[in-house]
Order: C-alpha cells, then structure tokens, then sequence
C-alpha cells in the first residue's frame, strides 16, 4: 500500500467525522502494523496531512487531527470558489454534533428534543391511522406554498385563543422553525438588515442570517432592560430588525418579563422595526403557563410569530408555521415555490388529526409533568456534584439548564474529551456565542440515569482541567 492510500484513509476517517479534532492518532508502529508496510511509509503519510493542515505533531507525545476547518485546510482549498457561495459551514463544533447527534453510542446530555420515551408513539399511530383512512382521496401532486388548509385553520384557531386574533390568511406551514427563519431572512427582510438578537441564542449557531450579509448585533438577555440604549447606538436610516426568543430561551431557559415584552413591542411600534419572535418552547411549561405572546400585544403587524412542533410532538415530522400580515405569507408562499413546493402534506395531516382529535393537548399535558420531574432529578444532581463549582437558573419550561461555571474551565478541551474518552456530548456555550464559561444540558432527551452518569463524568473531567 502506497503513503497516499494511507493518508487518503486517514483524511477520510477526519473528513467523516470518524476521527475529530484533538483526538490523538494511532501511533507510527500501530498504524506500521495495521497497514502492513514500514514506518518510511507511515512517516511520509502523516507529512502529507501535516501539510494539508489536517493533523499536526506534539514532539514527544504524538500525532493529533488538527482544528482542520477553522484553520489552513478551509483557506487552502477550493477557497477561492467556496468565498463567493451564500451559505457557510456550521462552526466545527457544531459540525461534530451534528455527525453525532444520531450514534446511539454516545450520550446526548444536551440534546434538543423529546427521548423516544415521550415521543407521542400511539397518538401519532392513532392520527396516521385516521389519515389512512381518507388518503386515497387526497391529491400527492405539487401543493401550493401555503400548507394544508385544515391544519393553518386550526393552528389560526388555537392562536385566536391565546390573543394572536388571526385566521388562516395568515398563517403558512414550514418544515420547522429554522426553515421558518430561512424564509424570512430570505422574502421578508431586505438585505444588509442589522438583525438585534437575544443572546446566547441557538441562532447563534447557525448562519441564518449571515449568509445574507445581515449584521448581527448582541443584546445580552440578562440586560434586556438596556435594548433600547443599545439599538439607538446604529444608524435611524440603517434597515433593522429584532429577532426574540422571550419564552424559555434556547440556551438558557429564561424568558422576558412582561415590562420588557411590552417596551419592545412599543419600540418596535415607535420606530418600525419588524420583530421575529421564536416562540417554539411556549406549549412545555412547567408549574404555570408562560405569559402572553410578544405577537398577542401586537396590534399594527410589527410582529412576525415562529413556532414549531419539532419540540412538542417529533422533530422528524418538520413542521412549522409563520404567523404574519397576509401580504407577507403571500410572498413568502410564492418564494416557497421557487425553493421547494411546501412541507409534507401526510406529516401536516398527521399534526391536524391530533390537533382536532384533541391528542396534543393531552400529549403535551404528559410531557409537561414527566419534563419537569426530569428537570427536577437533573437540578438534584447539580446540586449535589456542582454546587461549589458552578450555578445554574431552574428553568420553568423548555429542555435545558446553562450551566455556569466559577472558574475559567476550558469548555473546547472538556467537550472533546467527553466525546472522545467518554462517549458523552455536551453542548459548549461558545457555540452560542456566549462570553460566560458555560455549557448547555438537557433533561429532555436521555434517561434519569444516563443523565446522573453524565453529569458525574462531567464533574470529574472538570476536576481534571
């Protein structure tokens, strides 16, 4: 076998995902051994990567995968071409969990969305049975942009009771939230928009806006009371728009007081600025419901509204909707054409029977109370292994805690290793472009006791940092 067989081998196995970064390599004489040729060979192998930036050497201790996409192999190849797409790639962090987020093998102490324990199994088999039954009179051509009627009239329906008073002209189905954000950034706001954001927000992780050149501007949510301050700070002629999450936020799990809620709106009214408001967390509450809607304040349309059910029902299902003045779902729709002729119609009739049978409701009536003895049983563990060395908000719905800690720990060095020795992921706060030493949890997705293992391995690599 020739070094460049060896060292496609070894590229591919980084490029996968297979082997990532700061994970050490098998040393020259197991590599030697494994590929049945002399060390000449495996030298001249790791020199090649070396070069292409995918691995680098520690004198003394050995060979390891380099952070190869943030660093020279993403400038030296095929830069020329990638500089000039719209969309970028996720951070490498990011890219990681993702390529694992479906392995069975590891652990997901910070996964976002409902373990196969309280995916709602026999009301979803109850709602696909009920759609059997008239599915030979449906039409499986190409739908319109708008989704399904029956499900945007429910949907419009449900919102009309929480103080969205809307009907189905206004509503549009999506392939879940970030698809709902994708659209709005791409037929809704023009480009070059300085978009104000809550942060650490997931939005943080992707590049949904950036790809649009639209500027992103932090507004710290534990600051909130200074946005306005903040946004005064730009241009008045600069295009504008605030993108929210003021209910159970993702990552942190706190919401907006109503004051807030109502200033921003006000703000937005006085100097017509359109605001995004995520609202995907709003149905899983604990001890009380949420309050209001920033949309059910908003009386002149200021207010787009995102949801989803990704996080109440099943994220495989991906459905979404929009809420917004009828002239913006017309466009929307109309650019929806262009990109991908609408969301499933058997996944968006799935959604309606269980709306209409009232199995949701019920649904999320269970998962309310199991989610919150699992926030419970996770806030036993912190308290018990990580009161000294960090501190942590008690979440009042949604699936997560930020976790907080006192000491400069370093978060990148303790995910890789969890991931690498442990086969445990955690989320890093970074990824959310947070400036706190944090990571995210999830109570919402592994067992009680997976989830008590994890901490605990986390408490003892923090230990050894």
């Amino acid at each position: 076998m020739k070094y460049k067989e060896i060292a496609s081998y070894i590229r591919e196995k980084i490029v996968n995902g297979d082997w990532f970064c700061g994970m050490k390599l098998p040393t020259h004489r197991d590599l030697a051994n494994q590929f049945n040729v002399n060390r000449v060979t495996i030298i001249k192998s790791i020199e090649s990567l070396e070069s292409e930036g995918f691995i680098y050497t520690k004198q003394g201790s050995g060979t390891y995968v380099s952070d190869y996409l943030d660093d020279a192999y993403m400038r030296n190849k095929w830069a020329d071409m990638m500089e000039w797409s719209f969309q970028t790639r996720s951070q490498y962090i990011v890219q990681l969990i993702n390529k694992l987020k479906t392995n069975s093998t590891y652990i997901h102490i910070s996964k976002g969305e409902l373990g196969q324990d309280l995916i709602p199994h026999n009301f979803l088999k109850m709602a696909i049975e009920k759609v059997s039954d008239y599915i030979g009179d449906l039409s499986f051509g190409y739908h319109n942009g708008y989704g399904y009627e029956k499900l945007r009239d429910i949907i419009a329906e449900r919102c009309s009771q929480d103080g969205i008073n809307v009907d189905k002209s206004n509503v549009m189905i999506t392939s879940g939230a970030l698809h709902a954000i994708q659209l709005l950034a791409t037929g809704f706001l023009s480009q070059n928009t300085m978009i104000f954001h809550s942060t650490p927000s997931y939005i943080d992780s992707t590049n949904v806006f950036e790809y649009l050149h639209m500027t992103k501007v932090k507004l710290p949510y534990d600051n909130m009371q200074q946005f306005q301050e903040l946004i005064n700070q730009y241009p008045s002629n600069k295009e504008k728009a605030i993108y929210i999450e003021p209910t159970f936020n993702n990552p942190t799990g706190q919401s907006l007081t109503l004051n807030i809620r109502r200033q921003i709106i006000n703000y937005s009214r006085m100097h017509n600025i359109p605001i995004i408001e995520d609202d995907i967390y709003r149905d899983i509450w604990f001890e009380k419901k949420p309050l209001k809607s920033m949309k059910s304040f908003d009386t002149n349309g200021k207010v787009v509204y995102v949801s989803s059910f990704s996080k109440s029902v099943a994220p495989a299902l991906r459905i979404g909707w929009i809420i917004a003045p009828e002239l913006v779902i017309e466009q929307l729709a109309d650019i929806r054409m262009q990109i991908d002729y609408g969301s499933s119609i058997l996944s968006q009739m799935v959604i309606y029977e269980m709306l209409a049978e009232g199995d949701y409701d019920q649904h999320t009536r269970n998962i309310r109370e199991q989610l919150r003895l699992k926030r419970d049983d996770m806030l036993s563990v912190l308290e018990q292994h990580f009161s000294k060395i960090a501190t942590w908000n008690i979440p009042n719905g949604g699936f997560f805690i930020w976790l907080i800690f006192h000491n400069d720990i370093n978060v990148k060095r303790l995910f890789i290793e969890l991931a690498s020795k442990e086969h445990i992921l955690i989320n890093p706060g970074f990824i959310y472009v947070s400036d706190e030493n944090a990571i995210r949890l999830s109570f919402a997705y592994e067992s009680k006791e997976n989830i008590e293992y994890a901490l605990k391995k986390i408490r003892e690599y923090v230990d050894g940092i």
